[in-house]
C-alpha cells in the first residue's frame, strides 16, 4: 500500500506535529479541526517547525516551503478527499472519538485505514462504531510528535494483520519512526510502565524525601529526567487523570497516591500554572546545575495528602531501586500477558521516554533473584503496589539470572 494522501483530525500540538511529520515524508495532508481559529493555529505551529528546520540547516527554505505547501486546513468533512489513512488526534474523550470515527467510516473510501492517536482508550471500542473494524488501528505518537521517534502500533480485537503491517511500514519506512507493536491493554506499553514508577515517587515524597533528591537519584539510574520534573512538564491534572484511569483498569497495583489530587485542588498543575512540585516563575529558569526551587506550598500539601489515608512506610532507606522496581515489575506483567516482546520493552522505554538504559537491564545488573527478593520485601511492607508478577517468580524458579538466557541475543544496556 502506498501512502500519498492523509488526513489528520485535530490541529492541536499532537495533530500539528503528526501533520508536519507526514508532510515532510512527501505525503499530502489535510488538517481538520472544528474551528477555523484552531486550524490556523495548527498551521502556524507547523510553519514554525519548518522555520526551525531551515534555521538548523536540516532543510533548505525551498524544501520547507514545498513540504509546508503539502498541507491544507479545513473545518469540513466534505473536504477530506480520498485519503489513504486518517490519523485522529482529537480530545482524549471516548464519546468525541466515537463520533469522529462514525463519521469517517461513512465518508472515507473502504480502503482507508482509520488510526487513532489515543494514549489509553480502547482501540476495539473505537473500531466497534465502524463497519470496518479490520481497518482501525491505534498509532500512538509521543509528544512532541515531530521529534519523538517511538510510535506504539496497537491492533484492536478485529484489526487485520494487513492493517497492522501497513501501519508499521508507514512508521518505519515512510516517516522514519520506530514502531513497536503492542497488544491492546490500558496504558499500552510506555504509560503503563511509567505510571507505577511515577506513583511510587509520590509515596516516597509522602515518606519524607525531597523532589530534588528523588529526581537526582533516578537520573543517575538512567532516566532522562526525574518524575517530579516530568509531572510538572506534563501537567499534574493530566497525570492525575491517567493515574486514576489505570487504577480503575488494573486495581490495587496502581493505587494512586492522594498527592496529585491535592495539588490539583490547590491549582498547582506544574509549569502551566507557575507551580507544581517546583516553582516555575516566569523568566526565572534554573541554569544547568542549579537546583530547582521547590513549591513553597508543597510541604503543607503533603501533610494534607498524608491525612487523607494512612499508609505503610518502608523500613528501608529510600533509593532509586525503590522507585524503579514498580516499573520493572510492570514490565514483567506485560511480558506475562504477551503485550510485547522483551526486546521491544527496552526499545519502547528508550525511544518513548528517553531512558538511557533498558529497564530490563536491571536484571543484568542485579539478577532476577535479587529483583524478586526486593519486590517481595516491599510487597510485605508496602502492600499491593509491589505484588510480584508470577512470570518473574517463574523465571527465578527456573534458575535464570537475566533475560539474555531467554532471548536469541542479550538485551542491550542502552
Amino acid at each position: 500500500m502506498k501512502f500519498e494522501r492523509a488526513v489528520v483530525i485535530g490541529a492541536g500540538a499532537m495533530g500539528s506535529g503528526i501533520a508536519q511529520v507526514l508532510s515532510q515524508a512527501g505525503i499530502e495532508v489535510v488538517l481538520k479541526d472544528v474551528k477555523e481559529e484552531f486550524v490556523e493555529r495548527g498551521l502556524k505551529n507547523i510553519k514554525r517547525m519548518y522555520d526551525s528546520r531551515v534555521k538548523k540547516e536540516v532543510l533548505t527554505q525551498a524544501e520547507a516551503d514545498y513540504h509546508f505547501g503539502q498541507i491544507r486546513g479545513t473545518t469540513s468533512y466534505d473536504e477530506l478527499g480520498q485519503p489513504d489513512i486518517v490519523i485522529e488526534a482529537a480530545l482524549e474523550t471516548i464519546d468525541v472519538k466515537l463520533e469522529i470515527f462514525k463519521t469517517l467510516d461513512k465518508i472515507c473510501p473502504p480502503s482507508t485505514i482509520l488510526a487513532t492517536n489515543t494514549s489509553a482508550l480502547s482501540i476495539s471500542e473505537i473500531a466497534s462504531i465502524t463497519k470496518r473494524p479490520d481497518k482501525v488501528v491505534g498509532m500512538h505518537f509521543f509528544n512532541p510528535a515531530q521529534t519523538m521517534k517511538l510510535v506504539e502500533v496497537i491492533p484492536g480485537v478485529k484489526t487485520s494483520d494487513d492493517t497492522v503491517k501497513h501501519a508499521m511500514k508507514l512508521c518505519s519506512e515512510v516517516i522514519k519512526k520506530i514502531p513497536v507493536r503492542v497488544k491492546e491493554c490500558p496504558g499500552f506499553l510506555v504509560n503503563r510502565l511509567l505510571f507505577p514508577y511515577m506513583n511510587e515517587a509520590l509515596y516516597v515524597l509522602q515518606e519524607g524525601a525531597s523532589p530534588q533528591e528523588v529526581d537526582e537519584m533516578v537520573v543517575k539510574f538512567g532516566m532522562p529526567m526525574g518524575p517530579f520534573t516530568l509531572f510538572d512538564m506534563t501537567g499534574i491534572d493530566i497525570c492525575a487523570h491517567v493515574n486514576s484511569f489505570l487504577y480503575k483498569e488494573y486495581g490495587p497495583r496502581f493505587e494512586p497516591s492522594p498527592l496529585l489530587d491535592k495539588l490539583v485542588a490547590h491549582g498547582c498543575l506544574g509549569q502551566k500554572t507557575g507551580s507544581g512540585f517546583y516553582s516555575h516563575e516566569e523568566g526565572n529558569i534554573p541554569q544547568k546545575g542549579e537546583a530547582k526551587k521547590v513549591n513553597p506550598k508543597l510541604e503543607q500539601i503533603i501533610k494534607e495528602a498524608n491525612s487523607v489515608k494512612s499508609f505503610q512506610r518502608s523500613s528501608k532507606k529510600i533509593d532509586a531501586h525503590r522507585i524503579i522496581l514498580p516499573m520493572f515489575n510492570e514490565a514483567l506483567y506485560a511480558l506475562q500477558e504477551e503485550v510485547v516482546t522483551a526486546s521491544d520493552i527496552d526499545v519502547g522505554m528508550q525511544w518513548g521516554c528517553g531512558m538511557k538504559r533498558g529497564i530490563l537491564s536491571l536484571a543484568e545488573e542485579k539478577g532476577l533473584e535479587w529483583c524478586l527478593s526486593e519486590i517481595e520485601g516491599h510487597h510485605k511492607e508496602l502492600g499491593e503496589r509491589f505484588r510480584p508478577s508470577w512470570y518473574l517468580k517463574k523465571l527465578v524458579r527456573a534458575g535464570l539470572r537475566d533475560f539474555s538466557q531467554l532471548l536469541p541475543e542479550p538485551v542491550a544496556v542502552r
